[in-house]
């Protein structure tokens, strides 16, 4: 049987604002925060992109790249070691991959001619997603 305090923190909704996210004080928490917002900020851009408005599909890439950033920050102010202690870190690289995935995703649906919009928040995430994986996979000291 799972703990209800586990279990309104696997219910609960992601944060609805950057604001949200930045507010946050445990900073473990923050990161988790971060990656949630940053799969909502992934999943909105590809919602803007769909109906067409280029200009919203930029602000939601560069929304999930900051996420990312806020989550990487916050898990480096916590002070724990992703070979010593790796929940948080697991749970941020796993989700991190999924993110990685879908923005590839939305650069193949794009015209050539936009794909280049991508870049950078694919960049961004990969460098933050490869170094939480080779913390977590690394040796232990």
């Amino acid at each position: 049987m799972i703990p209800t305090f586990l279990l309104f923190l696997l219910l609960a909704p992601p944060p609805a604002s950057m604001d949200q996210v930045k507010a946050e004080a445990n900073p473990e928490r923050r990161a988790r925060a971060a990656v949630e917002f940053a799969a909502v900020a992934e999943k909105s851009a590809e919602t803007a992109y769909a109906s067409g408005d280029l200009a919203t599909t930029v602000q939601w890439l560069k929304t999930t790249a900051e996420a990312m950033e806020i989550a990487r920050d916050s898990l480096d102010a916590s002070g724990k070691k992703p070979g010593r202690s790796p929940g948080t870190y697991k749970f941020a690289e796993q989700r991190s991959r999924e993110i990685l995935v879908r923005l590839e995703d939305l650069q193949r649906k794009m015209d050539d001619s936009e794909r280049a919009l991508v870049n950078g928040p694919i960049t961004n995430v990969q460098e933050i997603h490869d170094a939480w994986f080779d913390g977590i996979m690394g040796k232990k000291k």
